[in-house]
């Protein structure tokens, strides 16, 4: 029997099934509808490129801001995650640090300062700085600016990931490159919570009384997702994304340390996150590049 060749094979097809209505003039009623199902299909590598192309605008490369005020070495990759410019990274690049330079990939350069959560995932915040200018003439052009540059990034659902499925990341120093690869594992954590809603007054009145009988519950959380990419094609800061351009997780400093094959950070959870994050400064100023 012929075989199909290994290029071939490695170019999966996914079909997807549309239904199309089509209204046909009809004597007696005037007009009737016909449905009719069409099959389309969708190539896999239609899919990556246009879940790249998505997201490009959502990637920004992270420096050092030096005490002369321009931008220094760089540190790694963020994402940004609102459209009034706040940007999740890894924390290792901001232990240290607490003013940056960000570069969009249109090479716009903004301030930009980190912000304090009392979460516990190994990524940190940072958002763009505040203009000083706040004349009505400014703030048009940076309103519109905002929309133009801080496209934020879709996030994935818990439920969504499967052992096997494509993935993509975002990643390059001086220039953007992308590894491709499947999902090969993953690492879950035990979460206790409450097995049924508790109001305010419930909860106050059991803290009072030294209550310790809350009910609850544990549920299993995808906390690190393993890949087949090669790590040394990552740099810290790196999305991950689905076939569908929604980011399912963030390389961190510890993705380098399993064998050659990258890990990342499971972030389908950070939304519950920026639910808290109000930062006061969020109009954001363009600085000159030097």
């Amino acid at each position: 029997m012929n075989q199909v060749p290994p290029a071939v094979t490695q170019t999966l097809n996914r079909v997807v099934e549309r239904t199309v209505e089509r209204v046909v003039p009809d004597k007696s009623q005037g007009a009737s509808v016909i449905t009719k199902e069409v099959t389309v299909v969708v190539k896999e590598d239609d899919l990556i490129t246009d879940s790249i192309e998505k997201n490009l605008k959502s990637v920004v490369r992270i420096m050092k801001k030096t005490d002369e005020g321009v931008a220094g070495n760089l540190l790694g990759l963020g994402v940004i995650v609102s459209n009034d410019g706040i940007i999740m990274t890894d924390l290792s690049i901001t232990k240290d640090n607490s003013a940056f330079i960000i570069e969009t990939e249109g090479g716009h350069l903004f301030n930009a300062n980190i912000i304090e959560t009392k979460s516990k995932k190994p990524v940190s915040f940072i958002f763009v700085e505040k203009s000083e200018d706040n004349s009505e003439d400014n703030k048009d052009s940076k309103d519109s600016m905002l929309k133009t540059v801080f496209s934020p990034i879709a996030f994935s659902g818990a439920n969504t990931l499967k052992l096997g499925q494509t993935v993509i990341s975002i990643t390059g120093g001086k220039r953007t490159d992308v590894a491709v690869g499947i999902i090969s594992g993953f690492i879950e954590n035990d979460i206790e919570k409450a097995s049924q809603p508790l109001n305010t007054d419930t909860l106050n009145e059991k803290a009072a009384n030294d209550e310790k009988d809350i009910p609850q519950e544990t549920i299993k959380t995808f906390s690190i997702i393993k890949t087949n990419i090669d790590k040394n094609n990552v740099i810290t800061g790196s999305p991950l994304i689905d076939m569908f351009g929604k980011i399912i997780g963030i390389s961190t400093i510890d993705s380098f340390m399993e064998n050659n094959s990258a890990i990342f950070i499971s972030v389908v959870d950070v939304k519950n996150i920026l639910s808290d994050i109000n930062p006061v400064n969020k109009e954001a100023t363009e600085i000159k590049k030097q």
